[in-house]
């Protein structure tokens, strides 16, 4: 786990979005896997400047240790800075076990929470991720990076991006600021903002070869209670609410027979089918990048030029 070029974009675009990281707390202690010439560079873009010193101490190495993030962190605003671990094997301040609660003085005093590749190692994904957010005060912020697609054994879980719209929502007292899709080991990677399944009317796929991460921001609006009624995929609910009426069937014979054959059209044809739908609406592969609907790509100037309104 480490925060690398890609998530330092990421952290400076949370800070001109506004994100403030004065109490700020890590789940592990990550490593800093960012060159200085590509942080300079990256600092530039985004028009956010620290002074030489504190640039210095980002890239001074503890003697035998990897290089860690925590000076990178506190020149972004962190007065108070807290890694959680289960083990001190990587020298976290804070030993703690994901799949149990934090203590109750705890809880709603962060202002950032920063997930960078932990949770999907948790067993009870749910719990850890329900017990991390609540270290998030109303006004702040957690950040997410879980693995999407490609890291078969990185741990026990990929995600979806339907699980994320699907739990960040009103009633969970989050708002979902930016869920971002991305390939995970390319240095510059080309950002995709990822739409919502429930928006689309279908869901959001994807077939990869490189292995793809996402990144979700959300900002905790209320003080509500978190994942107190499981979340469901949002084409089901869909699909639920239009359950066929018990009222006399009025659609056309066609219709009719259409739907009665439906479930015993052979391969080639719905192969055939897909196809067809795919080349009407303008799609070279539902489940790839180039589906502009689902993915919408942005630009490295869209990313750097955007501020908190």
């Amino acid at each position: 786990m480490a925060i690398d070029s890609n998530t330092v974009k990421l952290l400076l675009w949370g800070k001109n979005l506004g994100v403030k990281f004065n109490r700020t707390a890590t789940l592990g202690r990550l490593g800093f896997d960012c060159s200085p010439g590509t942080l300079r560079r990256v600092l530039k873009d985004f028009g956010v400047s620290i002074s030489e010193d504190q640039f210095s101490r980002c890239f001074v190495r503890e003697p035998c240790r990897d290089l860690y993030s925590d000076e990178f962190i506190r020149s972004l605003g962190a007065q108070e800075y807290l890694s959680v671990d289960r083990s001190d094997f990587e020298g976290a301040n804070f030993l703690h076990d994901l799949n149990e609660p934090f203590p109750e003085k705890m809880r709603g005093s962060f202002d950032f929470v920063l997930d960078g590749g932990t949770l999907e190692h948790i067993f009870n994904y749910p719990a850890a991720l329900k017990h991390s957010l609540e270290l998030v005060r109303v006004g702040g912020h957690f950040l997410t990076i879980p693995p999407a697609n490609g890291h078969m054994g990185h741990g026990f879980y990929q995600c979806s991006p339907e699980l994320f719209f699907s739990v960040f929502n009103t009633q969970s007292g989050f708002s979902i600021r930016k869920i971002i899709l991305y390939e995970s080991y390319r240095e510059g990677a080309q950002f995709y903002e990822v739409h919502a399944p429930s928006e689309l009317g279908n869901r959001v796929e994807l077939n990869s070869s490189p292995p793809v991460s996402l990144a979700i921001l959300v900002q905790k609006t209320a003080d509500m209670p978190i994942l107190a009624k499981p979340p469901q995929q949002s084409d089901y609910v869909a699909a639920w609410k239009n359950v066929p009426s018990k009222e006399p069937d009025r659609s056309t014979p066609a219709r009719r027979l259409r739907v009665a054959l439906h479930p015993y059209w052979p391969t080639w044809l719905r192969k055939l089918k897909r196809r067809l739908k795919t080349k009407l609406t303008g799609q070279k592969n539902p489940a790839s990048l180039s589906n502009k609907r689902s993915f919408r790509p942005l630009s490295a100037q869209e990313i750097a030029n955007e501020r908190s309104a």
